[in-house]
C-alpha cells in the first residue's frame, strides 16, 4: 500500500499552533509586567491568551496556569496580590490566596 505524503493542513495547523504559542508568551510577559500597576490590563491580556489557546487548541503552560487566579482571572504575584503558604493539614500542599477576590488554590505535593 502506498503511503500518503503529509498534507498541507497538518503543516498549516502546526504553524498556527506555533504562532499562537508565541503570541501567548508575549501576552503573558505583558500581563506579568502590568500585574501590579494596572491589574485590569493584565486581566485583559490573560483573557486574550486564553482565547488564543482555545482557538488554536494549544494548552497553556503549567507555570502560567498556576499563576492565574481562577476566581477573578488576575495574575498572581506572591507578596503583592497573593499570599503563598505551605500547609500540611490533611495532605501537604501549597495554598495560594488571591488578595483581590479571596479565591484559594491548592497544589498538592506527593512527597510526605
Amino acid at each position: 500500500m502506498k503511503r500518503r505524503a503529509p498534507s498541507r493542513k497538518r503543516s498549516a495547523k502546526q504553524r498556527l499552533q506555533t504562532l499562537a504559542s508565541q503570541r501567548i508568551e508575549v501576552l503573558w510577559k505583558e500581563a506579568r509586567r502590568e500585574a501590579i500597576s494596572r491589574p485590569e490590563l493584565a486581566r485583559m491580556h490573560v483573557g486574550s491568551a486564553k482565547r488564543i489557546a482555545q482557538k488554536a487548541r494549544v494548552k497553556l503552560p503549567r507555570q502560567m496556569v498556576r499563576q492565574i487566579c481562577r476566581g477573578c482571572g488576575g495574575v498572581l504575584v506572591p507578596g503583592e496580590n497573593a499570599r503563598v503558604r505551605l500547609r500540611s493539614n490533611r495532605a501537604r500542599h501549597v495554598a495560594i490566596t488571591c488578595l483581590g477576590c479571596g479565591h484559594i488554590t491548592r497544589f498538592y505535593s506527593d512527597r510526605q
